[in-house]
């Protein structure tokens, strides 16, 4: 029973130390007292807190930038999260920390207080204003400190002139909305805007936050009302389009350039050269999407513009090529001027084999030549020989043969006779072969310099478009800012 007691005893004491306790604790008392006197039927929240109404009051205004969400190119529109900061003076909400158990400061959400109506011009958000309406710390000498967070949707015009090697200046311009310089002195609060703060971009480098003061007059209102722009200068990172646009470009552009040393009969050259422009075509589209209509072409639009261009006169051209190549010396005749340019002038120019020294075909050529060469002689024999008897042919089909006859080769006799009407007609059929030999020689000869014109045509073309595609990949290294 005694410890019983005691245990009782001591659980009276230890209760009425917490109620003393209790008691003692004015803390949350203080705070209810506070807010009721600042807070009353007395304040109004749509009143400017100033004792001498004709003065202005003033507010220092800064920005701290957290990140940069989008850069939409198309649209124009610069989404960012950021963290707006105000401070102004409360002439209202002033008080004596002694008097309210030594609260410094109190938390009033803004819409029981006055705050700026400071908004972004250039917002282009639906709903105007991004910012959430967090609470504002009042200190007791009734200074304000408001920092609404939020995200901020700003029109920007994007420079899309260096692209992808541009930078961009994006404003973002606030002001009071209803408020002239004569009410609401807006100053700045820092020279720059608060980066300190802020996580890197994937897509872009942040060089600097720059704020500047402005007053504008407009035409209804003779009263200035100051606005603060803070312009955002970022810095596009080069390393995505370089490995998805630049270097997809310069190997189409070197494939290109290889379509030209695909020989003739392999048939691919026309096929390579349209899957080429259907690819470059594609990228183009890919850019274009990204670009805002603008009458201003970027770097690497007039980079694939001249590829796509480049690649168009290398279809052209290979058909020209495919052309001279497949001509026959039936319908296409060369001239005088074309076979000294093409297999002359140019072979000397671009440093090619002549065609009469190395060429397998001159071999082939040269083997038809013997065989028109021997048919030739034997022509000429048999011509001879036609000459010589021309005189005893005669006079045997007439019956009527000279004295001297008999001394000849051939004699007058029925079978010499009968030998001599064979070799006649053997005669017309070495004529016929050795006219065809002779014209299949000079019909090969020219398909061989028809061809061999189109390889000099290839090998121009090769050195065209190689020059062409290193001034076209040093003009966008050139062109892009350092």
């Amino acid at each position: 029973m005694n410890c019983l007691a005691v245990f009782s005893q001591r659980i009276w004491v230890l209760l009425a130390v917490t109620v003393m306790l209790v008691k003692d604790s004015h803390q949350g008392k203080f705070e209810r007292r506070l807010l009721n006197h600042l807070v009353n039927e007395d304040y109004n929240p749509y009143e400017r807190p100033v004792v001498n109404d004709s003065e202005p009051l003033r507010v220092e205004f800064g920005i701290t930038l957290q990140q940069i969400l989008d850069v939409n190119e198309r649209d124009q529109v610069l989404t960012s999260n950021a963290w707006l900061r105000f401070i102004w003076k409360d002439a209202y909400m002033t008080w004596d920390p002694a008097d309210y158990g030594n609260v410094k400061d109190i938390r009033i959400p803004p819409d029981k207080i006055w705050v700026p109506d400071v908004l972004m011009y250039n917002s282009a958000d639906d709903g105007f204003d991004g910012a959430y309406p967090s609470k504002v710390v009042i200190s007791s000498d009734g200074s304000c400190l408001w920092v609404p967070p939020g995200i901020f949707r700003s029109t920007c015009t994007i420079e899309v002139a260096n692209f992808p090697f541009d930078e961009q200046f994006c404003k973002m311009k606030f002001g009071s909305w209803t408020f002239h310089g004569f009410q609401l002195d807006l100053q700045k609060m820092w020279e720059e805007g608060d980066i300190s703060n802020f996580m890197p971009n994937g897509e872009w480098d942040l060089i600097a936050v720059l704020a500047n003061r402005s007053e504008f007059v407009y035409p209804c209102c003779p009263e200035p009302y100051p606005d603060i722009t803070f312009t955002v200068h970022m810095k596009r990172r080069t390393l995505y389009y370089s490995f998805n646009m630049i270097i997809p470009c310069v190997l189409m552009s070197f494939l290109t350039m290889l379509t030209f040393t695909l020989p003739s009969e392999s048939g691919e050259k026309l096929a390579l050269g349209i899957t080429l422009l259907l690819a470059e075509t594609v990228f183009l589209l890919i850019i274009s999407e990204k670009m805002p209509p603008a009458s201003v072409v970027p770097i690497i639009g007039t980079y694939y513009a001249a590829t796509i261009i480049m690649t168009g006169l290398s279809v052209v051209f290979t058909i020209f090529v495919l052309n001279l190549h497949h001509r026959h010396p039936d319908f296409y005749d060369m001239g005088r001027v074309c076979r000294f340019i093409f297999l002359k002038f140019l072979p000397t120019v671009l440093f090619m084999r002549k065609l009469d020294k190395h060429s397998d075909n001159m071999v082939q050529r040269g083997e038809k030549n013997e065989m028109v060469k021997v048919g030739t002689k034997l022509a000429n024999a048999f011509n001879n020989y036609d000459q010589y008897h021309a005189m005893g042919r005669e006079r045997a089909y007439s019956k009527e043969l000279p004295e001297d006859f008999g001394n000849t080769t051939f004699q007058t006799t029925p079978e010499n006779l009968v030998m001599l009407r064979e070799t006649s007609a053997i005669l017309e059929e070495v004529k016929y072969i050795s006219s065809e030999l002779r014209g299949q020689g000079e019909e090969n000869a020219s398909v061989v310099e028809w061809k061999y014109a189109a390889n000099v045509i290839d090998r121009l073309c090769l050195v065209l478009f190689f020059i062409w595609t290193v001034a076209n990949t040093l003009y966008i290294l050139i062109a892009a800012p350092k």
